[in-house]
């Protein structure tokens, strides 16, 4: 659990570094064919497969982080930072981030 805002400032940081840099990476090495080319499909579906584990175990406060993180991500496609493919990559956690939350708030 962050208790001071100094904790969430620096993970909030470090996530973005990781953000921006490892597509970065795997771009270079897929560039370089030290990885395959459908490397990059394999790192989107553990991507993705990672996000909704995650969604489904965290509880309510941290689902507001999750809300929060992907405010951050329309953010970086408005910006441009993020390509169309992966903006639908990230709709998959969302809406299982929504049906999380409306079966959550079903009597």
């Amino acid at each position: 659990m962050l208790d001071k805002f100094e904790d969430g400032l620096d993970l909030a940081l470090g996530e973005i570094v990781g953000v921006l840099t490892t597509p970065i990476f795997i771009s270079i090495f897929v560039s370089l064919r030290l990885f395959p080319s459908y490397f990059i499909w394999i790192f989107n579906l553990i991507s993705i497969g990672g996000m909704i584990s995650l969604i489904r175990e965290i509880s309510f406060r941290a689902t507001t982080y999750i809300v929060g993180w992907f405010v951050g991500i329309f953010i970086l496609a408005y910006s441009g930072l993020l390509a169309p493919i992966d903006i639908l990559i990230y709709l998959i956690p969302l809406v299982f981030l929504v049906y999380k939350a409306k079966k959550s708030f079903t009597y």
